[in-house]
């Protein structure tokens, strides 16, 4: 709930920022890299035996139009830990997500992105049929905070769904929120 919280706080930030920077200009021209850390809450039925996401990731992002919109690729490593009351009856979700996607910046230093992919479960218990990678679908939308020459931070919150990888189960959603370093050479 603590995180629901302070994500509604930051929301206005976001949108007054993005006023207010609208006249920053970013130096970096091509394709751009970013390495992040991510976490979050589960949501759904996965919010019943799980509590939050904890993650890292990398993306690059390679211009169709410059300064407008990006194809993206995110590879990264997610663990959703388990809530203390499940911890003797199942283990961490341990999730490696691979996506592609595009970025599209409606103003300088803010942008909606979309990407789809699969997600590999590290941990695939043997004795429950099912499978080993799911599709996976992530809307997110986030603010690029300007810094000198061709760095930047990079701030977004996504939501990201996994399909099923056992067949009793449902789908795996979460919240998730992202701050990342980014930069282009």
């Amino acid at each position: 709930m603590k995180t629901i919280n302070a994500l509604t706080l930051l929301l206005p930030l976001f949108i007054f920022q993005g006023a207010k920077a609208q006249s920053q200009v970013y130096g970096g021209t091509g394709i751009r890299y970013s390495v992040g850390i991510e976490t979050g809450l589960a949501t759904g039925y996965l919010a019943k035996k799980y509590e939050a996401p904890l993650g890292v990731s990398v993306q690059a992002e390679f211009p169709i139009t410059e300064s407008i919109l990006y194809a993206t690729v995110n590879t990264g490593f997610n663990n959703i830990f388990v809530s203390a009351n499940y911890s003797r009856l199942v283990d961490d979700l341990q999730l490696v997500p691979v996506k592609a996607g595009l970025k599209y910046f409606y103003r300088s230093n803010l942008y909606l992105q979309s990407e789809i992919g699969f997600s590999v479960l590290l941990n695939k218990t043997n004795c429950v049929e099912g499978k080993k990678a799911v599709f996976v679908y992530a809307p997110q939308a986030g603010m690029i905070f300007y810094l000198h020459n061709n760095n930047y931070i990079d701030a977004g919150l996504r939501y990201e769904s996994n399909g099923k990888f056992y067949h009793c189960d449902h789908t795996n959603n979460f919240v998730g929120f992202r701050i990342a370093w980014g930069f282009s050479l």
